[in-house]
């Protein structure tokens, strides 16, 4: 099983990264 992980730096991105999670999914799903 191959698993995908991409590591943000950038405050911006995580930001939106962010709010685009609490959107969409649960912390659990996440």
């Amino acid at each position: 099983m191959v698993q995908h992980l991409t590591v943000v730096d950038h405050p911006l991105v995580q930001h939106k990264l962010t709010l685009m999670r609490k959107k969409t999914t649960s912390t659990v799903e996440f």
